[in-house]
């Protein structure tokens, strides 16, 4: 089970290895929190190449290089290649970055959230991986108990 812990990101340097679908969605509920994000990935969707536009991320279109891991704080490893994922992993271990492997959760130094965000006011739910479903319904029932409709990252 993960402990709940608010980290204050806008001094972080963040490496997202991955452009897909899972890193969209970290991508997107990230901006407005981190100091600065990089993104290293083949292809870059559009989506991305937008939130460059007003969000400090760098884009590198390319593979995974282990020189990336230089000067992060944290890394996300959401490459779509379990291989590659597991690899960066264990590189941030040896160097004491934490990093989420989103292809196994049992390689994760933390995870994300389904964050509702409405103004100042930040919420994180989170089942410790094991059932989205009931993060899904957990996020519904606080939003209609509180009446926010905010911007919601799942």
């Amino acid at each position: 089970m993960f402990f709940p812990l608010f980290v204050d990101l806008s001094q972080k340097e963040i490496l997202i290895v991955g452009a897909g679908t899972i890193a969209r969605r970290r991508i997107r509920a990230l901006c407005g929190f981190a100091g600065h994000m990089t993104i290293a990935a083949p292809e870059i969707h559009p989506e991305i190449r937008k939130l460059a536009d007003f969000y400090p991320i760098t884009l590198c279109e390319r593979k995974f290089e282990p020189e990336d891991l230089l000067g992060k704080d944290f890394v996300l490893a959401a490459s779509g290649d379990e291989t590659l994922n597991r690899e960066i992993y264990v590189m941030c271990r040896e160097k004491g970055i934490p990093a989420n492997n989103c292809s196994d959760k049992t390689m994760c130094d933390f995870q994300f959230p389904s964050i509702i965000r409405d103004g100042d006011v930040v919420i994180g739910i989170n089942a410790s991986g094991k059932n989205h479903r009931l993060v899904k319904e957990t996020r519904i029932k606080v939003e209609q108990a509180l009446e926010i409709s905010g911007e919601i990252y799942e």
